[in-house]
C-alpha cells in the first residue's frame, strides 16, 4: 500500500470512530430523555438504556458496508 492509500484508510477509520461516538452519545441522550419522560420503573429503565447501544452499532455497520465500502 502506498502512503496515500494508508492515509485515506486512516481518515476513513477516524471518521467512522467519530461517527460512532456521536451517534452513541446522541442515542444515549435520546433514551435517557425517553426514560425520564415515560416514568419507567428502575428495573426496566436499565433494559431500555441498553437498547440505546443498538442504533449507533447498526449505523456504523451500515456506514462501513454501504457508505465507505465502495470507496475502499
Amino acid at each position: 500500500m502506498t502512503v496515500r492509500e494508508n492515509l485515506k484508510l486512516l481518515v476513513f477509520l477516524v471518521g467512522a470512530a467519530l461517527f460512532f461516538a456521536v451517534t452513541l452519545l446522541g442515542s444515549f441522550f435520546g433514551v435517557i430523555v425517553f426514560i425520564n419522560s415515560a416514568g419507567l420503573p428502575r428495573d426496566q429503565a436499565l433494559n431500555f438504556f441498553m437498547v440505546g447501544l443498538v442504533p449507533p452499532s447498526v449505523a456504523t455497520f451500515v456506514l462501513f458496508t454501504k457508505g465507505l465500502g465502495r470507496f475502499m
